[in-house]
């Protein structure tokens, strides 16, 4: 079956199917770029399940777990027509997400609401219990979301898998090795911020 799917589509059928929750994420403006004579690095958001999760991505205030601004959206039929240049040795997906961010400035970045994708068949059943049973079996995993600091005209990766048993939220620093490109580690610091679905609680 096809997963072809719009976003307001796919929300309000798993607000029906997964009844979990009457309350929509904090709303936040959309992410505003530094200007281009401001100190910047280049951070570049990867869904590595986007046919599995659709996710809205935003930036954050730790200490509150206050959502800042909205990236954008990736997975399911999602796409993103902003490329700015980043390395890469492979064609990038169109679900990725790519934006200039200030330089030498702690960062948050991740999902602030997650939702499997659902097929179209699935949509047309949202009320049958058994599809209901489907799709909440397919739950995202939960996990914090950590703070890095991107430096002056570099390039970083972060990484988001939300299987249940992997969930992890990892930025890596992108490197030009001789036409391939090399992904190395960043400092982190953990947050009390979360990748769960509707409830950006703070952990505890």
């Amino acid at each position: 079956m096809t997963r072809r799917l719009v976003p307001a589509v796919l929300l309000a059928s798993c607000l029906l199917a997964l009844g979990a929750c009457s309350v929509m994420p904090e709303t936040a403006p959309r992410y505003v770029e530094p200007p281009q004579s401001a100190p910047s690095a280049k951070v570049r958001v990867v869904n590595v399940h986007p046919f599995a999760y659709y996710a809205d991505i935003a930036v954050f205030e730790p200490a509150t777990c206050r959502t800042l601004a909205n990236l954008g959206t990736t997975g399911g039929d999602s796409r993103d027509g902003e490329r700015i240049g980043m390395l890469d040795d492979k064609p990038v997906s169109a679900a990725s997400l790519e934006r200039f961010v200030p330089a030498d400035e702690p960062l948050v970045v991740g999902p602030r609401a997650v939702f499997p994708t659902v097929t179209t068949g699935e949509i047309m059943r949202v009320l049958m219990p058994d599809t209901q049973n489907e799709v909440r079996a397919r739950q995202a995993g939960v996990c914090r979301i950590p703070r890095f600091v991107p430096k002056l005209n570099e390039q970083y990766e972060v990484v988001v898998d939300l299987t249940p048993a992997h969930c992890s939220v990892r930025p890596f620093r992108l490197v030009s090795d001789g036409g391939a490109v090399r992904r190395e580690p960043v400092d982190t610091e953990p947050t009390s911020v979360s990748t769960y679905e509707f409830d950006m609680r703070c952990f505890k």
